[in-house]
């Protein structure tokens, strides 16, 4: 995949007007968003948890992580993101772009809107065992 960047605005979930737009490189190879950690400072947002993360490199390490909330294109939504270190890029990951309906045109080189998807279950269905996602059965 081509690589790009977007800029997106984080805000801490627990004072949403406290702000900061940053550039992030787009890796649907990421699970999460790798954010700096002088970002996050400066916004106020702690970390919550330590997971493990392992790289293309095969090497594991272990990083801070958090939620923010994180708009781009007038959608927004919260987020896990890592606490990214010292010479680490900072990245929108698949989590996000997910969470946010976005999908990725590597050509054009832009985030896509698209619709989430969704499991629709009608009552009488239900009911009957059967169900139906998006209208086809399941």
């Amino acid at each position: 995949m081509g690589m790009f960047n977007v800029t997106v605005r984080l805000s801490n979930l627990a004072a949403p007007s406290r702000t900061e737009e940053v550039s992030l490189i787009v890796d649907t190879g990421a699970t999460l968003s790798w954010i700096p950690r002088e970002v996050l400072q400066k916004l106020s947002i702690v970390p919550f948890s330590r997971l493990p993360f392992s790289l293309a490199d095969g090497r594991r390490l272990e990083r801070d992580v958090t939620a923010v909330l994180l708009s781009i294109d007038g959608r927004k939504a919260p987020v896990q993101v890592a606490f990214g270190e010292e010479g680490e890029e900072a990245v929108l990951g698949a989590t996000a772009l997910e969470g946010l309906g976005f999908m990725v045109d590597p050509v054009a080189k832009k985030l896509l809107p698209r619709d989430l998807l969704a499991l629709r279950v009608v009552e009488e269905n239900f009911r009957s065992g059967k169900c139906v996602t998006l209208g086809r059965g399941c």
